[in-house]
């Protein structure tokens, strides 16, 4: 499900990040959740900070109003950009920032899409369409004796 179908505000885009800037343990599961997708972590190609509308369904902590985004692909994105999934898979991940003795304040939550575009465009590419038969003069499609 993307978040497009229970609301009509999408999260909006924060900041790029590079991806050597994920928390490991989000970038761990992440990858669980990419390999049964049938991806590694080095086919993910962008990662940023997105901040969620109020009351957004896949929000996983109370208080929690911006997310990681991470995808395997994306459309051109841009601070502010509304994001919505653009074909293919999207699933929500969270893990816990408890390390050493020390208490999170939020957990690590991150939305993760196969494609990411930005909301009223950056669709997935369509499929590119059959090359076209050739044509002899009167614009008729060529049989295979006519062609050159």
């Amino acid at each position: 499900m993307d978040a497009s179908s229970h609301s009509s505000a999408a999260p909006t885009l924060q900041s790029i990040v590079p991806l050597g800037a994920v928390p490991d343990r989000l970038r761990a599961a992440a990858t669980r959740l990419l390999s049964d997708w049938g991806y590694t972590w080095r086919d993910v190609t962008f990662a940023g900070t997105a901040t969620l509308p109020s009351g957004e369904y896949w929000q996983l902590a109370p208080g929690a109003d911006e997310v990681w985004v991470l995808a395997v692909a994306t459309a051109p994105l841009t601070v502010g950009d509304e994001l919505e999934s653009a074909g293919g898979r999207a699933s929500s991940v969270r893990v816990s920032a408890f390390s050493e003795g020390v208490i999170p304040v939020t957990p690590h939550l991150a939305r993760v899409y196969e494609y990411l575009g930005r909301r009223g465009g950056g669709r997935a590419p369509e499929r590119p369409e059959p090359p076209a038969l050739p044509t002899t003069p009167d614009m008729e499609p060529a049989t295979p004796d006519q062609q050159g």
